[in-house]
């Protein structure tokens, strides 16, 4: 028979061969850093809203040292985001190259823009929410998101709504609001616009009732009296100038959504890239700098990793499904 060595020593190595492998992968994990240039992929071009968050992410990052390598901001647009995606996915198991993403990861698959599912991406992390505003004019009838509500629920098709982008984040918290409410969505007429400016000039202007948008560009006209802001988006009333601001839930109209922001990275990131970059992300949501900005543009910090950002992701595509179905901008697959 062949000599066996003795059992302890078996037992030893049956130990720590498993112990040294998770030690080598630990160390592995906290020494991955970039070794070369970063790329910020922004799908919108420069001085667009993605771009200025971009470059203010690359800022704070570089100026507080979190970050070593140079963060560069490579503008990909097109294909609402899909061609920076493209992009990303081109540098597949690569952490030097980030997307700033957001609803639009669900939103393009969902309506058949792209065959780009948001599992063909490694997700990092969620950095801030940013919540729509429905304005009306100053001299509008409604007094309330609820007022709104109830001639929609009786006229689903009395009233023009400007917004940007047809199932983007400002349509889908419209949708959710007027779900809730019991309105008829596919009998509300939507009217798409450039950019938020725009709309609200129309408004202004008497060519639509009720625009939905982010804060900041509603602000001044609010601030001036020209217009009233009837309901906002978020899970609980904002400080500062939007304290006055009812949710809609405040109104007895259940409805939450948020244009929230996420670094994601190509598809095959090894998991010691990730940690890295979900680091990076809990480094900066904890700058003054970061909550400066936050505050400043009408932002809530939103810091979620790991699994619990895979079951986020996983809620918002199936929340995208359910009610850009029901108002007809979904493609059977």
């Amino acid at each position: 028979m062949p000599r066996q060595g003795p059992p302890h020593r078996a037992l030893w190595l049956a130990l720590a061969l498993p112990a040294a492998c998770l030690l080598s992968a630990q160390a592995h994990g906290q020494s991955w850093r970039p070794d070369k240039p970063v790329e910020i992929i922004a799908a919108s071009g420069a001085g667009g809203n993605t771009d200025k968050l971009a470059r203010t992410i690359q800022r704070i990052l570089q100026e507080e040292k979190i970050v070593s390598t140079p963060l560069n901001v490579v503008n990909k647009t097109g294909g609402n985001q899909t061609i920076a995606r493209v992009y990303l996915n081109q540098h597949a198991g690569d952490g030097h190259y980030l997307e700033l993403s957001n609803p639009t990861l669900m939103a393009n698959h969902v309506m058949g823009i792209t065959e780009q599912h948001h599992s063909d991406f490694t997700p990092i992390a969620v950095i801030l929410d940013e919540y729509t505003v429905f304005s009306v004019r100053a001299d509008a009838p409604f007094k309330s998101g609820a007022e709104l509500m109830q001639r929609f629920a009786q006229q689903p098709d009395s009233l023009s709504i400007g917004l940007t982008t047809r199932g983007g984040a400002n349509h889908v918290a419209l949708a959710l609001a007027a779900k809730a409410a019991g309105v008829d969505m596919k009998r509300m007429k939507i009217v798409s616009f450039k950019s938020n400016a725009e709309s609200m000039t129309a408004l202004l202007g008497g060519h639509i009732d009720l625009v939905a948008s982010s804060a900041s560009p509603a602000l001044p006209h609010f601030q001036q009296g020209r217009t009233r802001i009837v309901a906002i988006s978020a899970p609980r009333r904002m400080t500062g100038v939007l304290a006055e601001v009812p949710t809609w839930t405040e109104q007895r109209i259940p409805a939450v959504n948020s244009n929230w922001r996420a670094f994601i990275g190509p598809k095959g990131m090894p998991p010691a890239q990730t940690a890295y970059w979900e680091e990076v992300s809990s480094r900066l949501s904890k700058t003054d700098a970061w909550k400066k900005e936050l505050a400043e543009n009408f932002w809530e910090g939103h810091l979620l990793t790991g699994n619990a950002l895979r079951d986020f992701f996983a809620a918002e595509y199936k929340e995208h499904q359910e009610i850009l179905g029901e108002i007809g901008l979904t493609q059977s697959r």
